[in-house]
């Protein structure tokens, strides 16, 4: 080994331990502050449950959707440690009978140790996004460079503040589609099962299996999927998913233009209310025009997703898998009607397939690069503090930025196409 290559290996050695060690201090800085505020309803849940009190445990206020308005369950929460107002309890049944086991542990301290756990969850997360995506990117100076712009990204500082799942759902979800590549079907369907029990979604991403194969990977994500409601109607007793369902429906009719909502609806919400709806979390009933209008746009790119795709052979999966599974992962965060913040830490995986397919084309990587910016500080306000959004289109930076890199997998699709002389529509 050359005295320059040595040299080289050991600069990026020094530069990675450095950006691991901003890296952290930065994620756990924005956790210290806000002190698990998402990750309290869980620790609530797990005493309700505990205690007999599972009529309460979907508490949800009529008109705000941040508040619980349930005097049983924020005295649970001041018993449990913070006096802290709890936001209300969105998981399914088994998650609150699961966290009964920690019903006499203090808050504080399974905010804590979550927060290490987060830590380890996004390196997995990173690091199988990397593997599976950017391959050519797994060399100390990339990952220091990767790691020290991170620093600014606020998806995930904000993740770490609210004490969220996201940081474990990034790594099942992209863990699914790298074990699916490996010929692991069964474990893929399995894995990415968990990831729509938690949050529903994900199931978008099952959606490409079942389109385009592979149709086992599908089939055990649905099995997955059943056995886990089993479960949990098994444990937790049909009077509580009774509640459950309720709450996911009630909600899924209301629009939320909250200033860390960047749903597709949420965008176009904020056009059409004051600025001081913004930061009340009031549930709002979409008018007929918001309805046609969100749902024509949401099909427009629909359907330029599936023809985009379709248009590529199925024969070279190596062409349309990586555009299929970036156009999944947007479509999972636009078309719902609640998409937080931090969900947008998802749009890093689209983001190394943007620059892993672009041909060594700049233009796609210089799309990818703003969209990273328009996530980050200080173009995007710290979530933690909402008086600092006050436009428009900086507050919409994450959903931008989706919109964006969606723009840019469709040219990347056509230019695909294209260089291989392909005019066959695969069925």
């Amino acid at each position: 080994m050359s005295t320059g290559v040595r040299t080289e290996r050991a600069v990026g050695v020094f530069a990675l331990v450095a950006a691991v060690v901003l890296f952290v201090a930065a994620i756990g800085s924005a956790a210290r502050r806000g002190a698990g505020y998402d990750l309290l309803p869980l620790s609530v849940a797990g005493r309700l449950v505990a205690a007999g009190e599972t009529g309460h445990v979907y508490a949800q206020d009529p008109q705000f959707y941040n508040l619980t308005a349930d005097s049983v369950f924020r005295q649970t929460s001041r018993d449990a440690g913070t006096a802290a107002e709890p936001t209300p309890f969105v998981y399914p049944p088994l998650i609150a009978v699961m966290m009964r086991a920690f019903a006499g542990v203090p808050f504080t301290a399974i905010s804590q140790a979550w927060g290490v756990l987060s830590v380890l969850f996004v390196f997995i997360g990173l690091f199988l996004t990397v593997r599976l995506y950017l391959p050519s990117w797994n060399t100390p100076l990339a990952w220091a460079g990767l790691l020290l712009a991170l620093c600014w990204f606020e998806p995930l500082l904000y993740g770490f503040w609210l004490g969220q799942t996201t940081a474990v759902m990034l790594p099942i979800v992209i863990g699914s589609l790298a074990l699916q590549r490996r010929g692991r079907d069964v474990a893929a369907g399995l894995l990415l099962a968990c990831a729509v029990f938690i949050k529903l979604t994900p199931a978008v991403v099952a959606a490409v299996w079942l389109w385009r194969g592979p149709r086992r990977a599908f089939v055990w994500t649905v099995a997955g999927v059943a056995a886990l409601w089993a479960l949990s109607i098994a444990a937790a007793g049909a009077p509580l998913h009774e509640a459950y369902v309720r709450r996911v429906l009630s909600i899924g009719r209301v629009v939320l233009v909250s200033f860390n909502n960047q749903s597709l609806s949420a965008v176009l919400g904020r056009m059409q209310l004051p600025h001081a709806a913004w930061f009340d979390w009031r549930m709002y009933h979409p008018g007929a025009a918001l309805a046609v209008i969100h749902a024509a746009i949401l099909g427009v790119i629909a359907v330029s997703a599936v023809v985009s795709v379709a248009r590529l052979p199925r024969e070279r999966p190596e062409r349309w898998r990586p555009l299929a599974e970036g156009f999944a992962l947007l479509f999972m965060l636009l078309a719902p009607n609640i998409a937080w913040t931090h969900y947008f830490v998802f749009l890093l995986p689209v983001m190394a397939i943007v620059v892993a397919e672009s041909g060594g084309t700049v233009a796609p990587r210089i799309a990818a690069a703003a969209a990273f910016v328009l996530c980050c500080r200080p173009l995007l306000a710290p979530q933690d503090v909402p008086y600092l959004s006050t436009s428009s289109l900086f507050v919409s930076g994450p959903a931008i930025a989706a919109l964006v890199l969606w723009g840019t997998l469709i040219w990347i699709a056509a230019r695909t196409r294209r260089d291989d002389g392909s005019t066959v529509v695969s069925r």
